[in-house]
């Protein structure tokens, strides 16, 4: 299982004060609000809060995986925040594990299940050129070009179908044994994948 989730750090609505009074409220619980802040400057919370919410995101597209009835109440998903770009995410008696990536002006959560590991995870953060390709088709672009390169093979065998509701990795159309999560905000777009057999159909 696998979840994902992209923050423009330079969009608008990150910007500090731009969201509502009681966003903070709302989305985050006593000790969240508490490492908010804590930050020793406004950049710095504005940094751990939009962490915060990244790892709530990216763990939510993960939950869902296995509960497609999980609503998204972010309170819910609680998040400790650790060294080196690591987050622990309580949902229930779920534990997740969050990798956070900054790079270019974009965090990038990854959330798997605690004890699966992140080391399998393949994952990318691009910048979307605006250009006539949407944001979805520009983030299942970038999916195929970087997981065709892992396994290496011709990207134009790749596909993304949503099968249900999560999207599915296709080698020359058939369902591959992959986790595959995608996302997009502001200028960027992102996507996370764990390949149970690499190289290998869905049995």
């Amino acid at each position: 299982m696998l979840g994902d989730d992209v923050i423009d750090l330079h969009d608008p609505e990150t910007a500090w004060g731009a969201q509502h009074p009681r966003f903070d409220s709302r989305v985050f619980g006593v000790e969240e609000r508490a490492a908010v802040a804590a930050a020793p400057d406004v950049e710095s919370a504005r940094r751990i809060r939009w962490s915060l919410f990244a790892a709530k995101e990216a763990a939510l597209k993960l939950v869902r995986r296995l509960d497609p009835s999980t609503p998204f109440v972010p309170r819910r998903f609680a998040v400790t925040l650790g060294p080196a770009g690591r987050a622990r995410v309580r949902h229930g008696e779920r534990a997740i594990d969050v990798a956070i990536d900054e790079r270019s002006g974009a965090l990038h959560a990854t959330a798997t299940l605690a004890g699966d590991g992140a080391a399998a995870v393949l994952a990318d953060v691009a910048l979307h050129d605006g250009g006539a390709r949407g944001e979805g088709e520009a983030a299942r672009a970038l999916a195929c070009e970087r997981i065709a390169r892992r396994l290496a093979v011709d990207p134009a065998r790749l596909g993304i179908a949503r099968l249900g509701r999560a999207p599915t990795l296709l080698l020359d159309g058939r369902p591959l044994e992959a986790a595959l999560s995608l996302s997009h905000h502001g200028r960027f777009v992102a996507f996370g994948c764990r390949l149970s057999r690499p190289g290998g159909l869905a049995r």
